[in-house]
């Protein structure tokens, strides 16, 4: 499973890291590219389905992973 972010402010995926000194100490940094907003556990989408070709090169990798030592 791929865990996968949406604000749930905008519905934008993009995500900026800040660092400010000057912030709560259990911030995490991340932000949302578009508003700003800090982005919480409630902007993850956890039950996320791997895309087709991502399965496909998991599965290519496993394969080469497993042929190495024969």
């Amino acid at each position: 499973m791929v865990m996968k972010i949406r604000c749930t402010a905008c519905g934008s995926a993009k995500f900026t890291f800040t660092h400010d000194p000057s912030a709560d100490p259990a911030f995490h940094g991340a932000r949302c590219a578009s508003c700003n907003k800090r982005l919480t556990a409630r902007d993850l989408l956890p039950n996320t389905l791997v895309d087709p070709i991502a399965r496909c090169l998991v599965a290519q990798a496993s394969k080469k992973d497993r042929s190495k030592g024969t």
